[in-house]
């Protein structure tokens, strides 16, 4: 595939890891670049060098100036298209681009062959599913690049032009400024309320992540998750895929009898016994499905589907195990920063056997409904952060709650509190924002002050 070549001048906005990984990237194809950004420039020490290498920079705000001259505006996944820059810039004819956008159309104009696309979206699971994809492609032999919102900009990896298997996580802030991005496989792993403190309202959100089966043709794959209505009834010009829990799905793949099967490739097929996935849970049973899905859509062998459901370890802050002590399990899943994500993650737990740590920035969750979830799981709530008030509002009546504020103290008082054969959960079910610069700066401290507390229990 050809694309057209980069124009002579890039506005960049944001400056955090996909807007550096852009510069760069542009840079070393001659590109001129403008970036802005609303942090001072005390906040980035590493612009000394693009400024060196020609970049101009705009710090303190979104400022218009960054658009003088600019063929394209390139925006970050933290900066919202509501932005007044970005309206200017579509009032002056700008096309308005993702990162990973231009970052793919490089990719396709210079590769050395012929690159493998796959690109993850979805409320939850999708980080999980991708990295789940990218080591079932390693075991297969395959040359895997796992980027873009799990962690590392697709920008990050364009100076190796050799043919690969790219695997893409993507939020919907990303697809929103998406154009021509056309994987040859595409997973949709499920759609529930998020982020409607940027949407107005949930069909505005399931929108901007049904855009990632925009630009696909027949001959690609759409896999959705089929016991999800808002995603299985999500338009793709492309093959559908489903993949379900419930049972069997025609040219898809499902859980039939504790067994893992498929017919995407022709006369059902029994994979791997549900009990042999390497990760626990419900919600980690509906990931592998998408990511054996994905596996048959691209011919992965089926020794390395098979050892790759098996073996893969996941990833950190997602249901992951940190401290064990005197019988108390303590368990990061800071990854869960939306109600249904905590949902799904309290699933795997036995009744009355969680102490959870909730709260942070409220993403206008609905709270309520995560009350049957939480009485039947946890025996105590800990709420933390700016929702705090929120969540015990909505939770009153299920489940004894206390206001600890910090995470200090939430850990405090888990330890007073837990019992032997307890797990102390951190499964938010907000973002971050109000305490920490991510999920996984909060769920490190969670993981730090819980070891200390095991330590000084042992």
């Amino acid at each position: 595939m050809s694309e057209p070549t980069l124009p002579p001048r890039v506005a960049v906005l944001g400056f955090a890891r996909s807007g550096r990984a852009l510069a760069d990237a542009l840079r070393d194809r001659g590109v001129a670049v403008s970036v802005a950004d609303d942090k001072p420039e005390s906040a980035f020490p590493e612009a000394r060098e693009l400024r060196d290498r020609g970049v101009e920079f705009f710090f303190g705000g979104l400022k218009e100036a960054v658009l003088e001259g600019a063929d394209w505006l390139a925006v970050s996944p933290g900066v919202p298209l509501t932005a007044p820059v970005v309206g200017v810039a579509r009032q002056r004819r700008i096309p308005v681009l993702a990162e990973f956008e231009i970052a793919w159309r490089i990719a396709e104009s210079e590769v050395e062959g012929e690159n493998r696309w796959v690109a993850v979206t979805g409320t939850n699971g999708k980080s999980t599913t991708t990295a789940w994809i990218a080591e079932v492609l390693r075991r297969a032999g395959r040359p895997v690049v796992l980027a873009g919102n799990i962690g590392v900009p697709l920008s990050s990896f364009l100076s190796d032009r050799t043919a690969r298997d790219f695997v893409v996580e993507l939020s919907s802030f990303q697809l929103e400024a998406s154009d021509r991005f056309a994987p040859q496989v595409a997973v949709l792993t499920n759609l529930t309320p998020d982020h409607l403190d940027r949407y107005p309202d949930f069909a505005a959100y399931a929108l901007a992540k049904q855009r990632i089966f925009a630009r696909q043709r027949p001959q690609d794959f759409s896999v959705v998750n089929a016991d999800d209505p808002p995603a299985a009834a999500s338009p793709t010009p492309a093959r559908r895929v489903p993949f379900s829990r419930s049972g069997p799905r025609e040219a898809g793949v499902w859980l039939e009898e504790g067994m893992l099967c498929s017919g995407v490739a022709g006369p059902r097929r029994e994979v791997l016994p549900a009990d042999r996935l390497a990760l626990p849970g419900a919600h980690n049973l509906e990931n592998a499905l998408a990511v054996l899905a994905a596996a048959e859509c691209l011919q992965a062998p089926e020794d390395a589907i098979r050892e790759g459901l098996m073996r893969f370890t996941g990833l950190p802050h997602r249901s992951e195990l940190v401290a064990q002590a005197r019988g108390v399990r303590w368990v990061d899943d800071s990854k869960g920063t939306n109600v249904d994500a905590t949902r799904k993650c309290l699933e795997g737990f036995s009744e009355g056997s969680v102490i959870l740590i909730l709260g942070g920035r409220d993403k206008h969750g609905d709270f309520p409904s995560l009350a049957p979830a939480v009485a039947r799981a946890a025996r105590q709530v800990l709420t933390i952060g700016e929702a705090a008030a929120t969540i015990e509002r909505a939770l009153a009546g299920a489940v004894a709650i206390e206001r600890s504020g910090t995470m200090e103290n939430a850990v405090l008082r888990a330890s007073e509190i837990a019992r032997p054969g307890d797990t102390v959960l951190l499964s938010p079910a907000c973002a971050s924002f109000d305490a920490y610069a991510n999920y996984e700066e909060r769920g490190k401290h969670f993981a730090t002050l819980a070891r200390a507390m095991g330590e000084r229990k042992a």
